[in-house]
């Protein structure tokens, strides 16, 4: 079922499943997450990039719902807590008054739940270890899947600075299947 929801364009990414403070500019943006929040559906965080022709938007988001927000002691930015639930494709893009873009969204089914294998169990025990690392990515996620292969691939998807083409087309795949095979070459490069 198509939905129209306002969209937010960030270089952060959350997929299905994560959490990420966002922050949210004065506005474009700032519209966009005033409308979000009468919104029940929340609204939309679609990644884009800069390249050397200005700015690429991609046609693949998540739909996001607010956990918590505060400003920034640095600079009085609004700082957002979201929550990932689905992503979606983009059919129609249209701008309204006050400058927020409203897609017309088509969601996008949720890759199902796989079991990690002993092979796999590297990309649980690696993420692991990167929470311990940082006890604030730690903090934002409540119950964690580690069990779950599609989970932990979502979660190195967020993290790693994989161009957002790539992640748009992995994301674009019926599992989670193509991602594993993805990061396990890059974390085989790394080492």
């Amino acid at each position: 079922m198509k939905q129209y929801i306002p969209l937010i364009f960030q270089k952060r990414h959350i997929l299905p499943g994560g959490k990420i403070p966002l922050r949210i500019s004065p506005g474009p943006q700032m519209e966009a997450f005033k409308a979000a929040l009468k919104n029940e559906n929340g609204f939309g965080v679609c990644m884009f990039d800069e390249g050397e022709h200005g700015h690429h938007f991609f046609h693949i988001g998540t739909r996001v719902t607010v956990e918590d927000f505060d400003t920034s002691t640095n600079d009085g930015t609004l700082v957002v807590t979201v929550a990932g639930h689905e992503n979606f494709r983009i059919d129609s893009l249209e701008r309204n008054d006050d400058g927020v873009f409203i897609g017309d969204c088509q969601p996008i089914p949720l890759w199902p739940e796989t079991k990690v294998s002993s092979d796999q169990q590297v990309l649980a025990d690696k993420l692991k270890i990167m929470f311990k690392k940082h006890p604030e990515l730690n903090g934002l996620h409540q119950e964690k899947q580690f069990s779950n292969l599609s989970w932990l691939c979502q979660r190195w998807l967020e993290l790693l600075p994989v161009p957002a083409s790539e992640k748009q087309a992995l994301l674009n795949t019926p599992n989670c299947y193509d991602t594993y095979d993805y990061l396990m070459s890059i974390m085989q490069k790394n080492h």
